[in-house]
C-alpha cells in the first residue's frame, strides 16, 4: 500500500454541488471535502484533466441571501463510481466557507490551522 500523500484534512459530507464543465452545469453530490478538493458522484460530463467550476450552495445568510463557496478546480480522476475535484483557485470568502466546513466536521478543527502553515503540495527537487 501506497504512504498517504494528501496533506489536507478530508471530511465524510455530503453537500449538493454543482459542477460546470464544458458549458454545461452537472449536479453532484459530494462524499468528502478539504481545502484541497472534493470526492463527488459521477457523471459521463465529467472527464479527466477538464478545467471545472464547482459551487456549494450553502445555507442563506441572515437576510436570506444565498451563500456559495465557488472554487475553479480540474478534474484529477473520473470512474463511474466517483469524480475527483481539485480546487486550484479561489476567492478569500470561498476559502473561508469552506475552512469553516472542515472544521465543524473533523474531530481535530485545530489540525486544519496547523496545516495552513504548511504547502498543500510536494516539494519539488530540481536537478
Amino acid at each position: 500500500m501506497s504512504p498517504e500523500r494528501r496533506r489536507r484534512t478530508r471530511v465524510d459530507i455530503h453537500l449538493q454541488a454543482e459542477v460546470e464543465v464544458s458549458g454545461r452545469s452537472i449536479e453532484v453530490e459530494s462524499h468528502n471535502l478539504s481545502l484541497k478538493g472534493m470526492l463527488c458522484s459521477p457523471d459521463e460530463a465529467l472527464v479527466e484533466n477538464q478545467a471545472c467550476r464547482v459551487i456549494l450552495s450553502l445555507n442563506a445568510d441572515p437576510e436570506g441571501q444565498p451563500v456559495q463557496a465557488v472554487m475553479e478546480g480540474r478534474i484529477v480522476r473520473s470512474t463511474p463510481e466517483e469524480a475527483a475535484i481539485d480546487f486550484t483557485v479561489m476567492d478569500a470568502d470561498s476559502f473561508l466557507h469552506l475552512k469553516r466546513i472542515v472544521e465543524y466536521h473533523t474531530q481535530e478543527p485545530e489540525k486544519i490551522t496547523h496545516e495552513l502553515l504548511t504547502s498543500a503540495f510536494p516539494p519539488t527537487y530540481e536537478n
